[in-house]
């Protein structure tokens, strides 16, 4: 008996958690206001990562270990999603969602959370 009724609780739980997690798509407009002249913070690949989004289109990629890089970044103007030019890989699309916890970047997807700081801001 109590087995059945601690399954269903978990059940319910559950079923709460993921009813809560939420995402919203930006739509290009949001996105280029939200990167232009700032910087964003996070994880890739478990490192930690700054990236500045210069307004002229430029971004300077600043890993907390490694070699900064040097990209491009725009919008998509038929599909609104946020686009990144890198010389190893060329241009990626990546759709920018607002989550119940912040901002994420969607790539193949999965979520990569991010935060936005205002300015250039790549000193750790």
């Amino acid at each position: 008996m109590f087995r059945r009724y601690f399954m269903a609780g978990c059940a319910l739980l559950l079923a709460s958690a993921s009813a809560g997690a939420s995402e919203t798509a930006l739509n290009g407009q949001e996105v280029y206001q939200l990167l232009r002249g700032n910087t964003a913070s996070g994880l890739w690949q478990g490192t930690p990562y700054k990236s500045y989004f210069d307004p002229n289109g430029a971004t300077l990629y600043m890993p907390q270990i490694g070699e900064p890089a040097l990209g491009k970044w725009r919008i998509n103007p038929d599909t609104g999603q946020y686009e990144s030019w890198w010389e190893h890989v060329g241009w990626t699309s990546y759709t920018v969602v607002r989550t119940d916890t912040g901002l994420a970047w969607v790539h193949e997807g999965q979520n990569h959370a991010f935060t936005i700081e205002q300015g250039r801001q790549l000193s750790w």
